[in-house]
């Protein structure tokens, strides 16, 4: 994964293996956000900046990264497994247009379409199979990952013409398993997805504390991805920590409630 900051001062991530496919992970540097908590590339509505304020981040990260801002599609996100297949009619979308749906993944295979999720710790997947015109933004908090969100996409995907051997994937930045310690409703979950015979210790580890786990949320996104076909070189996965590093990112563990939003966003 890449680094790079734009002439506007908007800096973001983004991998190559997934060019030339037009994509970005936001970073909380280069927008217009003043308050000391979404300073100041605040993607995410209702977080205390006007709405005006943050559709002008949402122009800005999309400049940056070459994607008109009206080609983009956001939605609320819900912490579940619904996909949310969307058009050139859906332009817009939870930006300059009210949401009339949620869920927490994307998929479109209309050219002139742009999809986005927001995210301060969960996993940021975007995917392409760029011969066959299907992207994908997804949304991965532990409630998506094992109800295997990433592999429903996948399979979302295919139907819409893509290949899974011919799926490029890039995991942006997110919570690492050093900061992201869960308790065991969730470290069952994670077992039962990834199955005990293929559970090591990058999906799961005990800590000091009775009853609680380390969980590395992008590895066990990245088994399932596998599992759905996609080939291991074709994955690309960021190690940048949105919780350890307090003047890139937005963390929701780290600051609470009182926090901006990141976004991934793609665009064929």
């Amino acid at each position: 994964m890449q680094k790079r900051t734009d002439y506007n001062g908007v800096t973001y991530f983004y991998s190559e293996g997934l060019y030339p496919v037009r994509h970005g992970f936001s970073t909380r540097q280069g927008g217009l956000s003043k308050l000391e908590y979404t300073k100041s590339l605040n993607l995410g509505f209702y977080r205390g900046d006007k709405d005006i304020i943050v559709k002008k981040n949402i122009e800005r990260f999309c400049e940056a990264v070459d994607i008109d801002s009206e080609e983009l599609i956001i939605m609320p996100q819900i912490h579940s497994t619904n996909i949310i297949e969307v058009t050139r009619d859906n332009c817009g979308h939870g930006i300059y247009s009210p949401a009339t749906f949620e869920g927490d993944a994307l998929v479109s295979n209309s050219r002139g379409v742009a999809l986005g999720v927001r995210i301060a710790d969960c996993v940021p997947i975007l995917m392409a199979d760029y011969g066959a015109g299907v992207i994908a933004a997804v949304h991965a908090g532990w409630r998506g990952t094992v109800g295997d969100i990433v592999g429903k996409t996948v399979e979302k995907m295919c139907f819409l013409g893509a290949s899974a051997e011919d799926i490029r994937v890039a995991i942006g930045p997110h919570i690492s398993m050093a900061n992201y310690e869960v308790g065991q409703e969730v470290a069952r979950a994670v077992l039962d997805v990834v199955g005990e015979a293929n559970l090591t210790f990058s999906h799961l580890r005990t800590t000091e504390n009775p009853g609680k786990f380390l969980c590395g949320l992008g590895e066990v996104n990245k088994t399932l991805l596998l599992r759905a076909g996609v080939k291991e070189e074709h994955i690309d996965m960021c190690t940048e920590c949105t919780y350890d590093n307090a003047e890139l990112f937005y963390s929701h563990r780290r600051m609470g409630e009182k926090r901006g939003s990141l976004m991934g966003i793609i665009a064929i």
